[in-house]
């Protein structure tokens, strides 16, 4: 790979649009947890002020 993208935390992304045959690889220090993200931009606005 030649290109990498680092997000930190509170930050909002979501990824969308890979082309065909194209990998996204995630590596965290963290496991996943689904209520660690907030899923709604107006939800995450009120957080983040």
């Amino acid at each position: 790979p030649y290109e990498a993208l680092h997000i930190v935390s509170g930050l909002w992304r979501e990824l969308t649009n890979f082309s065909s045959g194209s990998i996204c690889m995630v590596l965290a220090s963290h496991d996943y947890d689904e209520n660690d993200y907030i899923r709604d931009y107006n939800v995450y606005l009120t957080k983040k002020l």
